[in-house]
């Protein structure tokens, strides 16, 4: 017994709209990870931005004081991310990044040992957030001055990817704490 042309065209019609409906179900939630990174950054971002003014604290990391390290560690902590302390270890531990976006961490050295010595966090725009021990308070400040230029180490996150959201356990050795 045929099937009525009508009633093929309804079953088509009603099976393509039950497949667009299931496959929906099965799209990758790209957006909802990339989602939770944003939120990260604009958390992190949120933090070191009222911490601008915070006193400079050799080895502070708490809203009294920070130097630069315990600023990261402290404004990545307030986003769920607990990274290493100390400068350095920052830098060894993130994932390098040739382009940085808001909320990914710079490197310098500004030391004369030639080892990463002070970190800041990229606010976008050309500026980092950063604790400095000359001004001797967390600032905002353009990266397009010649001193950061020539100190620049390079980039690196520790969101998106394998090491977003990592548990950091300590290695052994000794670096700067910028």
């Amino acid at each position: 017994m045929p099937i009525p042309p009508c009633a093929y065209r309804a079953f088509l019609a009603l099976l393509l709209t039950g497949l667009f409906w299931l496959g929906g179900c099965a799209a990758p939630s790209a957006p909802a990870r990339s989602d939770s990174y944003t939120a990260a950054r604009q958390r992190i971002l949120g933090t070191a931005e009222r911490l601008i003014g915070t006193p400079y604290v050799l080895g502070g990391e708490s809203p009294g004081g920070v130097d630069c390290s315990g600023l990261v560690q402290y404004a990545y902590l307030q986003a769920g991310i607990r990274l290493p302390r100390t400068a350095m270890e920052q830098f060894q531990s993130g994932r390098p990044q040739r382009k940085v976006l808001p909320g990914d961490l710079l490197f310098f050295r500004t030391g004369n040992d030639g080892m990463v010595s002070h970190v800041g966090i990229y606010a976008g725009k050309g500026q980092m957030i950063h604790a400095s021990s000359g001004s001797g308070q967390v600032r905002k400040v353009s990266l397009n001055r010649r001193y950061w230029r020539q100190r620049l180490v390079g980039g690196a996150t520790f969101l998106g990817g394998t090491t977003s959201l990592v548990q950091y356990a300590a290695p052994s050795g000794n670096g700067p704490s910028g």
